[in-house]
């Protein structure tokens, strides 16, 4: 798999190419002013960063599904992670994030998705997930990996939503040709 990262002011942008699966771009629009991307016990940038790359990892890893040669493009508008920063300290001085159910992840994003002659396959321009149930998905044994809950959320989101197109869409396009 090859990564290329790019920044433009507010803006970050990942490019991943993987044999026998799509290109995936990811951009994070005006990030500074996402619901909630906010750090428990470290700087702010370098919590930025880190979430944003997780969330890179979690859509390159979606992208593996789809055929090869297609490319999909999605920009980040927002972002409500699971828990909330308590600002209450704890014995050793630091913030923790607390999750519970009432402190529902949120990720809101557009997307487009091509097939390998750039035409339209899907497309969307303001798809807001939440997962009011997050609490119930997840077993204790995956509840350790960074964004988890995010990261269920979004699975299901492109195993219910886009991959029935993408399948649609590759049986019109065989039964046509």
């Amino acid at each position: 798999m090859r990564f290329i990262k790019s920044g433009v002011l507010m803006l970050s942008m990942l490019v991943i190419t993987a044999a026998a699966a799509a290109e995936v771009k990811v951009e994070y629009k005006d990030y500074k002013k996402f619901t909630d991307m906010k750090p428990a016990n470290e700087p702010r940038g370098s919590y930025e960063k880190r979430t944003m790359a997780s969330f890179d990892k979690i859509f390159a890893d979606l992208a593996k599904q789809l055929p090869e040669g297609f490319s999909w493009t999605v920009v980040v508008t927002d972002i409500d992670l699971a828990g909330d920063v308590n600002h209450m300290m704890t014995q050793t001085g630091q913030q923790i994030r607390v999750i519970k159910d009432i402190f529902i992840p949120r990720v809101n994003f557009s997307y487009t998705l091509l097939d390998q002659n750039k035409v339209v396959v899907a497309e969307e321009k303001d798809v807001k997930l939440k997962d009011m149930g997050f609490m119930n998905r997840i077993s204790n044994v995956r509840a350790d990996r960074p964004l988890e809950h995010e990261r269920v959320m979004l699975e299901r989101w492109f195993k219910e939503t886009l991959m029935p197109v993408v399948a649609s869409y590759q049986q019109n396009t065989t039964t046509k040709g």
